[in-house]
């Protein structure tokens, strides 16, 4: 799985299942560095392989270089969860005895033994076990949840600033991830900023915005609608710098987003608000994690990065007191009184 964060850590189930079932196999796992890095430290690969260009190494020179180095690894089997045209090539040219790969992408050529996707839509995590059934109906595909390993000073620094935020406050850490780079999955920043007031009213909670490289001005803006009830975390630089921070939520409410994937895979509860995406695909069938939508539109779940009506009211309407219902809810907790 090269690229695509998300799905990099959405493929962490089946690298689990795959290990479960044969656990003598020697497992690689190929992705882009920021995948990579995400998966880092996962016990279930024996060997983690940065799909990136070397020092002075054009990209032409480098999948040159990869397509000879998949060749000379001799493997048993590769399986290509990405799909694109370049991941076929370079599964086709690894000469396995097995090459599995979607069979609904043109390019299926480039494999042996197709993975046919389930008739009725499931959790993208769950589906990419599940698929994995094509060659092997043993495969288990109870344990579907995403996990990526915490390094334990990532951890230890997340909790010295959290300390230093909230010297004396001992009220339930709630984590909000406000920014995305789709639209049509944003909820607007006045909505997670009267989130945030709810919620440190109800719960006494202490409310954390993170943002990332290119997101302050989002931040800000959810800091200034809360009326002082969130703070700001630092900026997070890296996957495992957020999953030090969200690992020590209690909840995480957020749009449909990698960092949403990051939180589930910390064992975060979350709530996410979905408007345009399919909670369906994106979202763990399991009590710890909720959707919050306006099911009553005719064009919620459209799938579209733009909205084809132009208001967006999926997601401008939907009102933040929905959003606070829900987290109480999940918390076991009860609406304080005004």
């Amino acid at each position: 799985m090269l690229r695509r964060i998300g799905d990099v850590i959405l493929t962490t189930p089946a690298l689990r299942a795959l290990k479960k079932r044969f656990p003598a196999a020697e497992l690689h796992f190929r992705a882009e560095r920021p995948g990579a890095q995400a998966v880092a430290g996962d016990p279930s690969i024996d060997r983690l392989l940065t799909y990136a260009p070397a020092p002075g190494e054009s990209g032409g020179a480098a999948y040159f270089r990869w397509l000879r180095d998949v060749r000379r690894e001799r493997y048993d089997w590769v399986v290509d969860f990405l799909g694109t045209p370049r991941s076929a090539i370079l599964t086709f040219a690894s000469g396995a005895p097995l090459r599995a790969g979607p069979a609904h992408v043109w390019h299926r050529w480039a494999y042996n033994r197709p993975l046919t996707q389930s008739t009725t839509a499931c959790y993208a995590g769950l589906e990419k076990i599940r698929v994995l059934k094509t060659i092997d109906e043993r495969i288990d595909d109870s344990d579907f949840l995403p996990r990526i390993h915490v390094p334990p000073d990532a951890a230890e620094h997340a909790r010295r600033v959290i300390d230093s935020l909230w010297p004396d406050a001992n009220g339930p850490l709630i984590g909000l991830v406000p920014a995305s780079r789709k639209g049509t999955r944003q909820w607007p920043a006045a909505s997670y900023g009267k989130l945030a007031s709810e919620l440190a009213r109800a719960l006494n909670a202490r409310v954390l915005v993170f943002w990332g490289p290119g997101e302050r001005a989002v931040a800000d803006a959810v800091l200034a609608a809360s009326g002082g009830a969130a703070k700001l975390s630092p900026e997070t630089g890296g996957l495992k710098d957020l999953a030090g921070y969200v690992s020590q939520c209690r909840l995480v409410v957020t749009n449909c987003s990698g960092p949403k994937h990051v939180a589930v895979s910390t064992g975060a509860a979350t709530v996410t608000v979905h408007g345009s995406s399919d909670p369906v695909s994106w979202n763990p069938p399991h009590p710890r994690h909720v959707v919050v939508r306006r099911d009553e539109l005719p064009c919620i779940g459209c799938r579209q990065n733009d909205c084809p009506l132009g208001t967006t009211e999926c997601l401008r309407d939907l009102e933040p007191a929905r959003v606070a219902a829900a987290a109480l809810e999940l918390l076991g907790a009860p609406a304080r009184k005004a």
